[in-house]
C-alpha cells in the first residue's frame, strides 16, 4: 500500500476517544434511563465507593432536566433513595459520597425552581411525593448522628463537614427562605437544635462558623409565626457552656479580623493607607482562594450575634464574660480572614506575604478582651465604610445589636461597672481637620465609655451629602438608652461629656445647613427632637447622674455658647409648623422640646450681656460659668415628662424587611461561594480516600 493511499484512508487508524472516569460512565448510564442495579446486586456499593464528580453530575442533571425530564425523574428518585440508605452506612467513604451526592441532587433541583419556589413539584421531582417527610426525617437523623460522632474517630471532621454541606444546602435552596419547603422538615425535627448546641461545645473551632450560619437561617424561617420551634427553643436556651462557646466563635473571628485590619493599616501608613484602602476596597469579594468557611463572617456571624442578643436573655452574660479559653483551627492567610463585604487593605499578593494566622485563635481574645469589647472595635472599622451599600447594611446590623444590648438592664449594669474595665481601641476615619492617632494603648475603662465614644465618632464622621438617616436614628437611640439607664439607676459614669455635646450640636447645625438636600424625604425634625431630648435629659436630671457639679454647669455653658444654633433650629421648625406639609406635626413637637433651651439661652444671655457691657471686655469661660452658677435660682424651666423613656425595639414593626434582605444576601453569598464548580466536594472526597489505610 502506497503512502498516498495510506494518507487518503482516514479510517485506517482507530479514532481515539477520551477516557472517562468510572463514576462518569455510571452517571451516563443512570441518566439515560438504564437500571444496572437489577443485574448487579453490588451496584450501589460500588457506586458510592467512587469519588463524586460534582461538576459533571450537576451539568448533566441540568441538561437532562430540560431535555428528558420524564426519564430523569424516576432515576433521580432512585438515586436519592439509595443515598438515604448509604448515609447510615458504617463505611465512611460511602457515607461521605452519599452526602455529597444528595448535595448535588438538591442543588440541581433548586437551581431550576428558583422562580416557582422549592415546593411540592420540586420535592416530587427530587425524591417522590410519597413518603417525602419520612425520607427527610431519615436524612436529618443521619446528620444529627454524624454531628455527635466522637472527634477521635478518624475522618470525623470530614464527615461532619459533609453533613453540614447537606443541611446547609437544604436551607439555602431558595433566596427567599420562606419559599423553601425543605425548611418545614427542619422545623419538624427539633433534635437538630440539640445536636448543634452540643457540637458547638465540643468542636467550636472546626464547626463554629457552620453552626452559626445554620442557626441564623433556622431562626429566620417564618420567624413571626408560632410554627418556628427553633425560636422558642433558642429563646429559653440556658446552657452557659454552649452560649459561651457561641460567644467565643463570634468574638474570635471578629478579633482576628480586627487584627488583620490593623496589620494592613499599619503597613500602608507610609504610603497613604487611606488611598490604599479605597483602591482595594472589595478585593476580598473578588478573591476566590482560601477556605470557604472563613469568608462570610460579617453577615452570618453578625446575624447569629443579633439573634442571640435579641432572643436569648441568657446570652448577655456570655456577651460580657471574659474569655479565658483558647483554641485553634485550620490555618489560613489573612486574606481569608477578611470578610468579603469588608474592605481589604492590600492586594492578595501583599496579604500572602504575611504570616499565617488562625481564624479562631483565642490568644488575642482572652484575658483582657470579651466579645463586646472586640465587637466595639469591629464596629469602629466597618462604620468608616458605610458609604458602600453592603457596608451600610453591615453597620446597621451592628447598631441593631447595640440597640438590643443597651436595652438590657444586666448588660447596661456590666458596661457601667467601674470594676469591669477593658482597653478598647476605636479606629477613626481620616479627616482633614484632625490628626490621625496611631496610639493603640488605650486606657482601660468601662465599656459604656467606649460605646459612647463609638457613637460620637459616628456622628462626627458621617455628616455627608448621602446622609445615613437610619443609622443616625439608631446611633442617637443608643445614646438615649445609655442615658436612660444612668438616670434611672443614678449611675455616675466617669466620662467627659463635652465632646459628645459638641458633636450633637454640630449635627443639629448640619441638619439646618443641608435642609434643601435632606428634608425632601426624611423627617429631620424627628431626629432633631431626639437630640434635643438628650439635652433636656441632661438639663433636667443631669444632677442625678453626672459625675461632678462642674459637668452639670458645662451643659448650660455649651447650650448658651451655641445659642444661635438652637435659635436657628427653632426658626427652622417654625417655617414647617406654620405651613401644611407632611412634617408639620414633627416640627411642632420639636418647637415644644426646645422650650427649655430657649428659656436657658434667653435667661443666661441677658445676664452675660449685662455683665459684659459693664466691663467692656469679652468674658472668659470661667467667668461665664460663674454667672451660670450664680443664676440657677432665678431660672424657671418646664418639666418634660418621660425624658428617660424610649420606644422599645420592635423587630417585626421596623426591621422585618431589612433582616429578610440580610438573610437573602447570606443565602446568595453561600450559594455563590460554595459553588460546585470549585470542586470542594471532590477535594474533600480525595482527602478521605487518602485516609483509607487509617480509617478502615
Amino acid at each position: 500500500m502506497s503512502a498516498d493511499s495510506n494518507s487518503g484512508n482516514k479510517s485506517f487508524w482507530p479514532v481515539k476517544t477520551a477516557f472517562k472516569e468510572k463514576i462518569v460512565v455510571l452517571y451516563d448510564a443512570l441518566l439515560s434511563g438504564d437500571q444496572p442495579w437489577l443485574d448487579n446486586g453490588h451496584y450501589w456499593d460500588d457506586f458510592f465507593l467512587l469519588k463524586v464528580n460534582a461538576k459533571y453530575l450537576l451539568e448533566e442533571l441540568d441538561r437532562n432536566y430540560v431535555e428528558k425530564p420524564a426519564i430523569l425523574k424516576p432515576q433521580l428518585n432512585t438515586i436519592f433513595d439509595q443515598c438515604l440508605v448509604f448515609v447510615n452506612s458504617a463505611h465512611r467513604i460511602r457515607q461521605l459520597n452519599a452526602y455529597y451526592t444528595i448535595c448535588v441532587l438538591i442543588h440541581a433541583v433548586s437551581r431550576v425552581n428558583q422562580r416557582n419556589g422549592f415546593g411540592h413539584p420540586a420535592l416530587d421531582f427530587l425524591c417522590g411525593s410519597e413518603g417525602a417527610e419520612n425520607k427527610f426525617e431519615i436524612l436529618i437523623e443521619s446528620v444529627n448522628h454524624t454531628f455527635l460522632i466522637d472527634d477521635s474517630l478518624s475522618g470525623s471532621t470530614l464527615l461532619k463537614n459533609a453533613a453540614f454541606d447537606v443541611i446547609l444546602t437544604c436551607c439555602t435552596t431558595m433566596l427567599n427562605i420562606n419559599e423553601n419547603m425543605l425548611m418545614d422538615y427542619m422545623m419538624a425535627n427539633a433534635n437538630l437544635f440539640d445536636s448543634i448546641t452540643q457540637l458547638i461545645i465540643r468542636s467550636p473551632a472546626s464547626h463554629g462558623y457552620d453552626i452559626c450560619l445554620l442557626l441564623a437561617l433556622l431562626l429566620q424561617y417564618h420567624k413571626y409565626d408560632t410554627s418556628n420551634t427553633y425560636i422558642v427553643r433558642f429563646s429559653v436556651f440556658d446552657d452557659e457552656v454552649a452560649l459561651t462557646s457561641l460567644a467565643q466563635v463570634i468574638g474570635s473571628s471578629l478579633c482576628e479580623y480586627n487584627k488583620a485590619y490593623d496589620i494592613e493599616r499599619t503597613a500602608n501608613e507610609s504610603s497613604s493607607w487611606w488611598s490604599s484602602l479605597t483602591t482595594f476596597v472589595g478585593s476580598a469579594i473578588q478573591s476566590t482562594g482560601g477556605n470557604r468557611r472563613m469568608k462570610k463572617v460579617d453577615d452570618c456571624l453578625l446575624l447569629a450575634f443579633y439573634e442571640a442578643v435579641h432572643l436569648n436573655r441568657n446570652f448577655i452574660s456570655a456577651l460580657t464574660h471574659t474569655a479565658t479559653n483558647s483554641w485553634g483551627t485550620k490555618s489560613s492567610s489573612s486574606s481569608d480572614i477578611l470578610p468579603p463585604s469588608l474592605p481589604a487593605m492590600a492586594t492578595p499578593a501583599t496579604l500572602m506575604t504575611q504570616e499565617q494566622t488562625d481564624f479562631s485563635d483565642m490568644d488575642d481574645f482572652s484575658g483582657s478582651n470579651n466579645l463586646l469589647s472586640v465587637f466595639l472595635e469591629y464596629c469602629s472599622i466597618i462604620q468608616q465604610f458605610s458609604k458602600n451599600e453592603d457596608m451600610c447594611n453591615t453597620t446597621k446590623l451592628c447598631y441593631l445589636i447595640l440597640l438590643c444590648i443597651t436595652e438590657d438592664e444586666f448588660a447596661n449594669a456590666t458596661m457601667h461597672d467601674e470594676n469591669v474595665i477593658f482597653s478598647v481601641y476605636l479606629h477613626k476615619a481620616p479627616m482633614r481637620h484632625r490628626k490621625q492617632n496611631n496610639e493603640k494603648n488605650s486606657p482601660s475603662r468601662p465599656l459604656a465609655v467606649a460605646l459612647l465614644d463609638l457613637t460620637m465618632e459616628f456622628i462626627w464622621s458621617h455628616m455627608m451629602r448621602n446622609f445615613p438617616y437610619d443609622l443616625y436614628t439608631k446611633c442617637i437611640g443608643i445614646i438615649q438608652r445609655i442615658l436612660s439607664f444612668q438616670k434611672r439607676t443614678r449611675t455616675r459614669l466617669s466620662y467627659s461629656w463635652r465632646p459628645l455635646w459638641n458633636a450633637l450640636i454640630t449635627l443639629l447645625k448640619f441638619l439646618q445647613n443641608c435642609e434643601s438636600q435632606l428634608a425632601k424625604h426624611r423627617d429631620l425634625f424627628q431626629l432633631a427632637s431626639k437630640i434635643i431630648n438628650i439635652f433636656n435629659l441632661f438639663i433636667t436630671f443631669g444632677d442625678t447622674f453626672l459625675r461632678t457639679p462642674e459637668a452639670y454647669d458645662e451643659v448650660f455653658y455649651e447650650t448658651v455658647r451655641c445659642y444661635h444654633i438652637f435659635d436657628n433650629l427653632f426658626a427652622f421648625a417654625c417655617r414647617y409648623a406654620n405651613n401644611d406639609n407632611e412634617f408639620k406635626e414633627s416640627a411642632l413637637k420639636l418647637m415644644v422640646n426646645l422650650t427649655n433651651i430657649k428659656l436657658i439661652t434667653h435667661h443666661f444671655n441677658t445676664k452675660i450681656e449685662a455683665i459684659s457691657n459693664n466691663q467692656n471686655n469679652p468674658l472668659t469661660e470661667n467667668q461665664v460659668l460663674e454667672i451660670i452658677r450664680n443664676n440657677y435660682d432665678t431660672l424657671a424651666l418646664k418639666l418634660h415628662d418621660d425624658l428617660d423613656q424610649y420606644d422599645i425595639y420592635s423587630e417585626k414593626a421596623t426591621e422585618a424587611s431589612f433582616l429578610a434582605n440580610i438573610t437573602r444576601n447570606i443565602i446568595g453569598n453561600y450559594r455563590r461561594q460554595y459553588s460546585l464548580d470549585t470542586n470542594s466536594t471532590v477535594q474533600l472526597s480525595s482527602i478521605l480516600l487518602n485516609e483509607v489505610p487509617t480509617i478502615s
